[in-house]
């Protein structure tokens, strides 16, 4: 049998099974029925897969499939300036996979009541191998790659979902979403909410990471799979100088967002936030709202068994044990 990523619970529960914030199952089983409308993403989307989609047959929404990643790209890419590695390698894909990312921060947002500041998120379902061999077949791009949740197929991530063999009979994972406005750009009311919005963020403890233009849909956010949300082993390990230069990089994506907006004619030039501008001009210093001083703990119902677990995680897993 090869080498398994851990399980699924079942039945469903809330994703991952870290200690912190989660999302829930869309359904009571995380299966529905599922028609898929109309593809919404970027042909150049390396994470996921977005479809408009009916659930249930009743109601549209946005679906957001995500690919598989392998744990070392995942340990080697999206953990790299860890001072230490973690102590299994399963808290790579817990921590840093793309749909457990998105499910960490929209459970955060449902923690605080603060769902208005990103696209709703409503739940995540588990694609069946039906529902996979259907959506292949009518993906234009990835058509001629062979569709296989590991049945017979040797899995070296050349396939539709990016399967390995740690990936062997795990199904796809996708969030429901509200469907947002096809409108191309924000008006301006929901261009100046934009930098407000990310502060209260950062204020929740998540570290959005990734804000370019096309990230964002009527001025909200759309895309958390790069995010950090505390508690967060990055945001433990990684030295501040880098943090800084990680914040610096996602408040510059925003603000070269608010002058391309600026450059089409959506918004004024004057509304272009100032402070924002002031922190990307070498003033990153000055920026006091970093995620990592949010209170995670605060959300516990055994504070004690909490940090112990997240002190135990930083330990080194030995690769040579048995």
């Amino acid at each position: 049998m090869p080498p398994h990523q851990a399980p699924l619970p079942s039945p469903p529960a809330p994703l991952p099974g870290v200690t912190g914030p989660k999302l829930a199952p869309f359904t009571p089983t995380a299966h529905a029925d599922i028609e898929f409308i109309e593809f919404l993403g970027r042909e150049n989307d390396k994470d996921s897969l977005v479809w408009k989609v009916e659930i249930n047959g009743a109601g549209s929404f946005a679906l957001k499939m995500f690919y598989f990643r392998h744990r070392d790209f995942l340990s080697d890419n999206q953990a790299m300036d860890l001072l230490r590695p973690l102590a299994d390698p399963q808290l790579y894909v817990d921590y840093f996979d793309p749909f457990n990312c998105e499910c960490r921060a929209y459970g955060r947002l449902k923690e605080e009541n603060c769902e208005d500041l990103a696209i709703k998120a409503h739940g995540y379902l588990l694609l069946t191998p039906q529902q996979e061999a259907d959506l292949a077949q009518k993906s234009e791009r990835y058509s001629t790659l062979p569709c296989s949740l590991g049945d017979t197929d040797t899995l070296d991530g050349e396939n539709f979902w990016g399967r390995f063999e740690q990936h062997y009979g795990l199904p796809v994972r996708a969030i429901v979403k509200d469907l947002a406005s096809s409108a191309a750009y924000p008006t301006p009311t929901q261009a100046q909410g934009m930098w407000a919005d990310l502060q209260v963020l950062h204020s929740l403890g998540i570290f959005v990471k990734d804000t370019h233009g096309g990230n964002y849909l009527t001025g909200k956010l759309v895309d958390f799979s790069r995010s950090w949300t505390m508690h967060h082993p990055a945001m433990d390990q990684i030295r501040f100088s880098t943090i800084q230069c990680l914040m610096l990089k996602e408040l510059q994506q925003l603000l070269d967002h608010y002058y391309e907006l600026a450059n089409l004619g959506c918004i004024d030039p004057a509304a272009i936030p100032q402070d924002l501008e002031g922190f990307c001009s070498g003033d990153i210093d000055q920026y006091k709202n970093f995620p990592f001083a949010y209170n995670w703990l605060k959300w516990s119902t055994n504070a004690d068994v909490d940090k112990a677990y997240v002190e135990q995680s930083m330990f080194v897993f030995d690769e040579a044990a048995p």
